[in-house]
């Protein structure tokens, strides 16, 4: 049994006494104010109450955990239960804490929306149906909605194109109000007599709309079908489909014959699928929720007149305590996204929540729909077919998810033996280079956490240090490790510390130092000595003598600059420089900085480490000022320009995560370019590389690769990681080519 104690509770009891008794939600919040649970309540006080008390043996292990992990708390009062319900559905929606139960991400669902002007336009939609419109969905998958419509558009032709339907639309609309016969719509000669048929209809996969083969009565019947279709009735298209192909096969069209039978096989398939016959001839859905482990299933069944018309699988994200409790999170997330609410929603458990729901889902739908505990009868035989289907696909995907945990772990225990790290690698990072002949060139890390992909870890770097055309995998790897791992060294405390073991202190230059400044400046060609104030500096001192200095300005039209970089002779190449400029740095809170060099100092890998980047243009008054410069400075030519963004250079948790293995995909060369880094920034992590050609893994030190072992759980983990940050770096690559060449024209 875990330890459950949390040294936050007692502070929060103290709050939660005087909480207010309304109805509302409440959010559970972390440490770092991450938003971990959502709920609703009819009196606020009393259910955050039911949190803070030490949580029983009986108590599930999510809960356990939830009670450990509460730092604070926040509550919304509402007027009543319904509006908490609403707000609750809403917020976790947008959340997605990470203890509610979460149907998972709606991009996958598809939902065919049907219009309802006089003609109707059927389009196949995302994140749910617009009001006024009559919507069908979701589907998930299991049943193609989209090779669904076009058999139906082979049997009843009803795909036009948008110009046609929105011109008909508004002329027959138009025609209805100024007509003094008031109902008598436009025909489709009338408003498009003069139009051209469009492509689709051209090559026959239009249903004539625009050349005016069809009236307002025939298209609308075959919409009138097809929504009878969508609604379980498939009486209709069958008899069309039989009528069709009886014709084809008459008129010696075998082709389209055994089209058309192929049609009706796949549509009488679907009529042997149905589950139950129901002689009630009742709308309802049927909810079997099942709960093992915290992980919850669902499978519901669509009865439309009587028979069971569609079974939909979700498998919910997030944290379940129960059934009753995962249904009454699931309700109104999965309701206020289906656009086919039916008047009766058969479920397992009795819900605490029951009369709000209800009075929800009639808001929703615009007619009541009663929420019913089924205990007998064929719906009480439906209920526990859905839940024995839930019940088993969880238990399947159990047997899947330890499977996959256990092979997981196998391939962690083997890494370790395999390679000697000191314990199981945790954290593996995964690293590849890619361009396009030498443009384009881009860095990609992407990361393992526990052995599975962590996508919210992957980071990528477009590679400074080589010039368009220059072709340099060694360079542009050492650029990305050293701006990756300066993350775990960078630490300006602990390395100013250092710097006064040497004698070295740090501050801003004095009023008294102002003419050493200008003479340590005016010895320097490549430093400007415009408009000098020791206010601007940091220096470095060893005793009361000036050994580095850097000056920051804001010029008149804001744009800040960093400037006038020097170190004296015996301290250069021990990166005093950059650590001077990285304090002054710091004080910059937001914006952009900018710095010029001249080209022959070749400057630009010792600010990039930095966090600069180059850029081909620059600020209006720091170009005037290189010109300047350079007018005033014979025989030099204008510098190069980078630029600091201080959002880009902000703590970033992946980066200052400290990996367990470096994994390098390359071989040799690119092992020991990677220790080279290492050893630079002293640092001491366990690193390998893959190389695809010699099939093997290369570690430092030596010569020849360990073979692969192809059946090795390590190695399919060691793939798995290549593969995703080759994939990744091609990815920002390819997106890069597309803006450059769309810069082009």
């Amino acid at each position: 049994m875990p330890s459950v104690e949390n040294e936050n509770i007692k502070d929060i009891k103290k709050r939660v006494s005087k909480a207010s008794e309304s109805p509302g939600i409440y959010k559970w919040m972390d440490k770092n104010g991450n938003v971990i649970y959502i709920g609703k309540a009819k009196n606020l006080r009393k259910r955050l109450k039911s949190y803070l008390t030490e949580p029983d043996k009986s108590a599930g292990p999510w809960k356990l955990m939830m009670h450990k992990q509460i730092a604070d708390f926040d509550v919304t009062v509402t007027n009543s239960e319904l509006e908490a319900l609403i707000l609750e559905t809403n917020l976790i929606k947008e959340n997605k804490p990470k203890y509610n139960v979460l149907m998972k991400d709606d991009k996958s669902y598809l939902y065919v929306q049907i219009s309802k002007g006089p003609y109707p336009q059927i389009e196949i939609v995302r994140k749910g149906v617009e009001p006024n419109t009559i919507g069908f969905g979701p589907f998930t998958g299991k049943m193609d909605i989209r090779k669904t419509l076009d058999m139906l558009h082979a049997i009843f032709p009803y795909k036009a194109c948008k110009k046609s339907l929105e011109t008909l639309n508004r002329g027959a609309v138009a025609e209805i109000r100024e007509s003094p016969l008031k109902g008598v719509a436009a025909t489709p000669e009338s408003l498009l007599r003069d139009g051209e048929p469009c492509l689709e209809e051209q090559i026959g996969e239009c249903c004539g709309l625009c050349k005016g083969k069809l009236t307002q009565e025939k298209y609308a019947d075959r919409i009138h079908n097809i929504i009878k279709f969508l609604k379980g009735d498939r009486k209709p298209a069958i008899a069309k489909l039989a009528e069709e192909m009886r014709k084809a096969a008459e008129n010696k069209k075998f082709e389209r014959a055994a089209k058309l039978r192929d049609a009706l096989t796949s549509i009488e398939k679907m009529e042997e699928q149905q589950l139950v016959s129901d002689a009630s001839s009742e709308d309802m859905d049927v909810i079997g929720m099942s709960v093992l482990n915290g992980k919850a299933q669902v499978v519901l069944f669509k009865q439309r007149s009587g028979k069971v018309i569609d079974e939909l699988s979700l498998t919910l994200a997030g944290q379940a305590e129960s059934e009753a409790q995962a249904l009454s999170q699931f309700i109104p997330q999965y309701y206020s996204e289906s656009p086919d609410i039916p008047p009766l929603i058969v479920i397992g458990k009795e819900l605490d929540e029951l009369q709000t729901l209800e009075e929800w889902l009639r808001e929703q739908s615009g007619r009541a729909t009663e929420l019913r505990a089924a205990e007998r009868g064929n719906k009480s035989k439906l209920l526990a077919l859905a839940e024995k289907n839930a019940h088993e696909k969880l238990k399947a995907l159990e047997t899947k998810w330890e499977a996959a945990a256990k092979n997981t772990e196998l391939a962690l225990t083997e890494l370790k033996e395999e390679l000697n790290l000191p314990d199981i690698p945790k954290r593996i990072e995964c690293y590849d280079i890619s361009h396009t002949s030498g443009t384009e060139t881009v860095g990609s890390m992407s990361v393992a956490k526990n052995g599975k992909a962590a996508n919210d870890q992957y980071r990528h770097f477009t590679i400074r240090s080589l010039k368009e055309g220059e072709i340099d995998d060694y360079k542009a790897l050492a650029e990305v490790l050293r701006r990756r791992l300066r993350y775990l060294v960078v630490n300006l405390k602990e390395e100013e510390t250092k710097w006064k073991t040497k004698g070295i202190t740090f501050g801003k230059a004095r009023k008294g130092e102002q003419e050493k400044i200008a003479e340590i400046i005016n010895t320097e060609p490549e430093l400007s000595d415009e408009d000098l104030d020791y206010k601007d500096f940091t220096v470095a001192r060893k005793g009361k003598d000036i050994v580095a200095l850097v000056r920051f300005i804001i010029n008149k039209d804001k744009t800040q600059e960093l400037k006038s970089l020097w170190v004296f002779p015996d301290f250069r190449g021990e990166k005093l420089g950059q650590f001077l400029s990285r304090k002054a740095l710091s004080k910059v809170k937001k914006g952009k900085v900018y710095i010029i060099f001249a080209p022959e100092s070749n400057l630009e890998e010792y600010y990039s480490e930095i966090g600069f980047r180059h850029i081909h243009d620059a600020p209006k008054i720091l170009k005037e000022k290189t010109q300047k410069f350079v007018d005033e400075h014979p025989g030099r030519e204008l510098g190069f320009f980078m630029m600091y963004d201080t959002r880009q250079n902000k703590t970033d948790v992946s980066l200052s995560s400290k990996p367990d293995l470096i994994v390098i995909d390359g071989g040799k060369g690119q092992v020991s370019t990677v220790m080279e880094v290492l050893k630079e920034l002293d640092l001491e992590i366990p690193l390998i590389g893959i190389a695809k050609k010699e099939e093997g893994i290369f570690i430092p030190g030596s010569p020849h690769p360990i073979p692969f072992n192809k059946e090795a759980q390590a190695v399919f983990l060691l793939m798995r990681l290549r593969n995703e940050a080759h994939r990744f770096a091609n990815r920002l690559r390819e997106k890069k080519a597309e803006k450059t060449m769309i810069s082009k024209f």
